[in-house]
């Protein structure tokens, strides 16, 4: 038999397991980022990759460094709304590049991420990977970087605009960098937060790994990229996605905004973006001056389409997923609280009491 001061304890034990628990399941309804900035000392930031690349693990994220204002950002697993624009951009610039001159063409190069450190003056400790970038083989055979697309999720407005100063201010070569901002309003939250996981059984929701972009149903039925829900609960919210062209300013060689800014999301937005030849190449005269062409943004769109279904599916299984392991690993907690403790040998020095003898 429990005498009181027993059982307070053992329910005081109890209660901190399932509050552990909870705690644990409560960050999974934070708006989650897939970026995280940092600031810390460029040994601080060495030790980081040395750690991240010691650690055997697949899925380790990418890291880069702006030492201008000593911030290290470290990218976990993009999201699908990212990884499609970053492929659609790609698409679209190959099939730009077909339009221009065959000599020309053959030496610009559309590639995807790739960490770059050759950054000078206050950025010259910098790494960074664009998430697209041009290229042009030189008739000397060596390859000089010319343009970057730099796609914003997770991160902010702010932290773009930091990253086309990197890359104008911080290079020679870089003549355009293009900025690329997908917004979500309201800003994501897990719609279910608000429900204690035996409440969340009720709900009716499927088996997390049952889940598919078939259940996904469309708010606004008028609108491509209005609210999506599964089982009457919104997992995305309406998307804009807007464009800004960074060039360097010929005065003082800072990064400036050229033009006016772009929205290629929602429906009624603008269809494709015109640019020139030397947005990309430095020409010369032997190049025969500049030529247009149009960036279409009817493949993005196309995409962003199918990645936000896919966008929801992920916010949704992911959250019932570690509902349930929450649930499980407090199941284990109490289980193995009922095993280990032995209430008959517990000592109650508040008491001076001691059972079991």
């Amino acid at each position: 038999m429990l005498i009181p001061s027993e059982f307070i304890i053992y329910k005081a034990r109890i209660k901190e397991s399932v509050l552990a628990a909870k705690q644990r399941r409560d960050l999974r309804f934070k708006p989650l980022r897939n970026v995280e900035r940092l600031h810390v000392s460029m040994i601080e930031f060495q030790k980081l990759n040395e750690i991240l690349d010691d650690d055997g693990n697949d899925f380790s994220p990418s890291l880069s460094y702006n030492s201008q204002n000593s911030t290290a950002v470290i990218q976990w697993m993009p999201s699908p709304v990212h990884d499609n624009f970053a492929a659609s951009l790609i698409e679209s610039g190959f099939a730009a590049r077909q339009n221009l001159r065959s000599e020309i063409a053959a030496h610009l190069v559309v590639v995807g991420s790739q960490r770059v450190g050759a950054f000078r003056g206050i950025y010259e400790n910098s790494t960074e990977e664009p998430d697209v970038l041009f290229k042009y083989r030189r008739q000397d055979r060596k390859t000089s970087y010319t343009a970057v697309v730099e796609i914003g999720v997770s991160e902010s407005y702010e932290e773009l605009v930091d990253d086309a100063k990197l890359w104008i201010e911080g290079t020679r070569e870089i003549i355009t960098v293009i900025l690329i901002k997908v917004e979500e309003n309201p800003a994501y939250r897990s719609p279910i937060s608000k429900f204690e996981d035996d409440d969340v059984e009720n709900l009716g929701f499927p088996d997390y790994k049952d889940l598919d972009t078939d259940m996904v149903i469309s708010k606004d039925p008028n609108s491509t990229f209005g609210p999506l829900q599964i089982n009457n609960f919104v997992w995305v919210n309406k998307m804009s996605v807007f464009l800004e062209i960074w060039k360097r300013d010929p005065l003082n060689g800072q990064a400036k905004q050229q033009g006016t800014r772009s929205y290629f999301v929602p429906d009624n937005a603008t269809s494709e973006l015109d640019l020139k030849l030397s947005d990309f190449y430095p020409l010369n005269a032997t190049d025969g001056g500049d030529t247009k062409f149009s960036l279409t943004f009817d493949i993005l769109r196309l995409h962003l389409e199918e990645c936000r279904e896919e966008l929801a599916v992920e916010r949704c299984r992911d959250t019932l997923r570690d509902i349930a392991k929450c649930r499980d690993n407090l199941d284990d907690e109490i289980t193995l609280l009922n095993d280990n403790v032995s209430l008959t040998r517990m000592r109650v020095p508040i008491l001076g009491l001691q059972t079991g003898e």
